[in-house]
């Protein structure tokens, strides 16, 4: 499960957040960018609900804020919507059923 949702009213660099719960647990994303554009870090937490409290707490997310969005596919970030992956070092977005280099923007 991931969900995202953008932060109500900045006062940190953190203006987006995604969520994911995996079997290893629950990892959130901030972001300094409401585009898709990857995370400044990652916290986890045990469950979905201490994260979704630490996310209320940290940046005003409210529940009825999250977004639902497709879990990564298999070898891609969690912390992009967009299939990307690293693979030899190189950034890659998926485009067109083929993968492209590009250059994050943060």
């Amino acid at each position: 499960m991931r969900r995202v949702a953008l932060v109500p009213a900045p006062t940190t660099d953190v203006k987006r957040v995604i969520l994911h719960a995996c079997d290893a647990g629950v990892y959130v994303f901030p972001s300094a960018s409401t585009e898709d554009a990857g995370g400044l870090g990652d916290e986890w937490y045990e469950t979905v609900d201490a994260a979704l409290q630490a996310c209320r707490e940290a940046y005003g997310i409210e529940d009825k804020m999250w977004q639902d969005v497709p879990d990564p596919e298999p070898g891609c970030q969690h912390d992009w919507i967009a299939p990307v992956r690293v693979r030899d070092g190189v950034m890659e977005r998926r485009e067109d059923g083929e993968w492209v280099p590009f250059v994050a923007r943060r």
